[in-house]
């Protein structure tokens, strides 16, 4: 369920009562008049079935209690009671499908847009990523993977792009590769201090390192994966079920590479810094695709479902 806390003009409060008390998947409407300070108005809560929480905040916005009032969106844990339960039952759908789409956007502008922490832990996640190359070392990769917060930026990038928003969709592009620039230029520097200090070889050979050779070989099955992991990190976005190891899953093939591109910079193998840095090209853009496309999908069932909730309210 997710609890709505509504400041309403005065002039708006009796039309947006109505239209929560009219909807099926709204339950435990209250009212408190004159509840609101600044801005005037009352303030109205509710509990609403996840899966039409979107539509009800959308009937709400258009209006006008967005620009007038505030709408404020929490998720609740449980909710003990009838009306919730009844409320649940009447919306469409599974709750587990449910997307929040205004909670997708604040989580996006939270985690996709160029920050020092995100560099900061590009910049790590590189380094620790060519370490594992050096030593062929899967579990530490993913590591560096889990660590990797490349995710965040192709998300706002794809949210951007669906929603023609120009400056979402350039502050997750250049979060993005700023990101992958900082990692390449950390593994880069880290293996040349480990060189000099006597801690990693002189010499780097890939022909017994089973990840440095998959790195620097893209493939078929490199944009099969990268696409697999786009759309389903998009997925797990919206959904709200965004965690560690679908970051993993989108990482794997994107951080390795850059991690490697700073190794072969820094033991001067050109051939291989070519196929990581067409192994990372490659990937970010099907990351880029999937995840746009993904997102489009659902915004454009979103949408439909909208207008055909509209259509029979009219009618209605």
């Amino acid at each position: 369920m997710i609890h709505l806390r509504v400041i309403a003009p005065f002039s708006h409060s009796k039309a947006a009562i109505d239209l929560l008390i009219e909807s099926d998947s709204v339950a435990n409407v209250t009212l408190i008049r004159g509840a609101a300070v600044d801005p005037e108005g009352d303030m109205i809560t509710c509990d609403v079935a996840s899966e039409d929480a979107s539509y009800i905040v959308g009937d709400l916005r258009r209006m006008g209690i967005a620009e007038l009032g505030a709408i404020d969106i929490n998720e609740l844990d449980a909710s003990v009671s009838a009306g919730a339960v009844s409320a649940e039952e009447k919306a469409i759908g599974h709750p587990a499908d449910a997307v929040i789409w205004e909670n997708v956007s604040a989580r996006i502008d939270n985690e996709g847009l160029l920050s020092g922490g995100m560099m900061a832990l590009f910049a790590f996640a590189g380094v620790i990523a060519a370490i594992a190359i050096l030593i062929d070392s899967s579990p530490i990769v993913v590591g560096a993977m889990a660590l990797c917060p490349d995710f965040g930026p192709i998300a706002a990038f794809a949210v951007g792009a669906v929603r023609k928003d120009r400056r979402r969709a350039r502050g997750g592009l250049l979060a993005l590769l700023a990101g992958f620039m900082g990692a390449i230029a950390a593994s880069f520097v880290a293996v040349t201090l480990l060189k000099a200090g006597g801690i990693a070889p002189e010499n780097f050979t890939r022909d017994t390192n089973t990840l440095a050779q998959t790195i620097a070989a893209p493939d078929g099955f490199s944009v099969v994966v990268a696409f697999c992991a786009g759309a389903a990190g998009m997925l797990s976005v919206t959904l709200g079920k965004a965690g560690a190891l679908v970051g993993v899953a989108v990482s794997i093939t994107t951080i390795p590479a850059a991690a490697d591109i700073g190794l072969s910079l820094s033991y001067g193998e050109w051939g291989a810094m070519e196929g990581a840095a067409l192994q990372l090209a490659v990937n970010i853009a099907s990351l880029l695709v999937a995840a746009s496309l993904m997102l489009a999908f659902q915004r454009r069932n979103f949408k439909r479902r909208d207008a055909r909730r509209r259509e029979a309210r009219a009618g209605g």
